[in-house]
This record gives C-alpha cells, structure tokens and sequence, in this order.
C-alpha cells in the first residue's frame, strides 16, 4: 500500500479546536440569547459547549455536526428566529473569528507536495470559511481539492466528500490516507475505504476516543511526513 493522496479534516486538524471555536460559540451565544443567561445555558447546553470553562464536551455538535445541523439545533430552541436568521448570525462572527494553526501549514504542505502527494480539505464548516482560512495561511493553492458541508457532496461521517476527492484528484481510495481529530473523520475514512485512517490529538477527543477507528495515532500532523515519507 503507497499513500498518494491525503484528506485534512480542517478544525481540530490543520487548527487547534478550542482556540478558534470557542470565541464564536460565545459571540454566537450572546447574539442569539439578546443577553439572557437561561436562553444562553440552554443553547450551550444543546450543541455540547460548557460557556463557563470554555470547552466543548464529548458528543459536542460543534465537533462533529456540519454547520447547517447546528444552526438547525439552535433555531428550534427560538421560536422568534428562523434557521436563516441563526444561519446570519453564526456567518457573521466567522469573518472575526482567530485561527490557530497547529504547525506550520505551508511548510508541512510545501514538503508533502514535494513528495508528489494529492492534498484535500474535507470539512463539515462551511465551504467559504475553510477557503477563507486556507488562503489566510498561504496553502489554498497547494490543495487539490476542498469541500465543506455546503460543497454538495454530504457531510462526514458519509463517505461520500472523500470519494468525491478520489475522483477529483484520480486516486483509487486503497492510495489515500484520512487524517482527522474525530471519530467521524476516521469513520468516514473507513466507510471510503482509504488505505490509512490517522488520527492526531489537537482537538477534543483523546486517544482512546479515536483508537478503535485509527489506524496510525500521531500528536499532530507535523508527524505525517516521518511517518508517510521518510
């Protein structure tokens, strides 16, 4: 088995999690709530956020959902907002949000780009926030592919937007490795039947979280080209 191709979760991946999600949840929450405490607990308590320790609890929808699922969650707790005006808010305060890189991306693509791999971007976030942050660290040009919940191809854990890389990028799924923080990137590396599932601990769930789905376990994947190619 030769690994050519290489599908990044981004969130939790490419990013570290709390660091930019939970300033949003908390300006999400705000905004929604119009400053009361009970309406704030509850929708925090819906999509799996502890506002009062910053961090997100296992099972959370902000770590595994796509974006329309939890704009979803939170218009049904408000029976004065529709899911376009939850949609709305939760758009804005993407476009202030920070982003925290886990490495250097544009090194560690530059590097797996010289070993000749194929690079996606499989995100259940919007399509036009992933771009927005990709081009922001200088690696948007160096995928081949990314697609967020919005891209038309379905949100993981289907299989479905990792085959739509395979056939983007001409790679039989046995020459592509999913590399994820979640039990839904992995689940939908198997479900692909990629040759590789990696998991990395930047973001919520622990090793023994992902382990049973993993089939290589690294710290974060500034480990991958050590690991992929030498």
């Amino acid at each position: 088995m030769v690994i050519k191709g290489l599908i990044f979760d981004k969130d939790g991946t490419l990013f570290h999690y709390g660091g930019t999600w939970a300033p949003w949840c908390d300006l999400v929450l705000a905004e929604l709530s119009e400053g009361d405490v009970d309406t704030a607990g509850k929708l925090a308590s819906a999509v799996g956020y502890n506002p009062d320790l910053r961090e997100f609890l296992a099972g959370s929808m902000v770590v595994g959902a796509s974006a329309a699922e939890i704009n979803q969650a939170w218009a049904d707790l408000l029976p004065n907002h529709s899911f376009e005006d939850v949609d709305a808010i939760a758009v804005k305060h993407l476009k202030s949000l920070p982003s925290l890189p886990v490495c250097d991306l544009k090194m560690l693509f530059n590097e797996l780009k010289s070993a000749a791999m194929k690079l996606g971007i499989v995100t259940n976030d919007y399509e036009a926030f992933a771009f927005q942050q990709l081009k922001n660290e200088g690696i948007c040009d160096l995928c081949d592919f990314v697609a967020g919940f919005d891209s038309g191809h379905g949100v993981k854990p289907s299989a479905n937007p990792l085959l739509a890389f395979g056939k983007a990028v001409d790679l039989p799924m046995q020459n592509v490795a999913m590399v994820g923080d979640s039990i839904h990137d992995l689940r939908a590396g198997r479900a692909a039947g990629v040759g590789m599932t990696i998991g990395v601990l930047t973001g919520a769930a622990i090793a023994e979280d992902i382990e049973p789905f993993a089939d290589l376990i690294l710290d974060d994947i500034s480990a991958i080209p050590a690991n992929l190619i030498g």
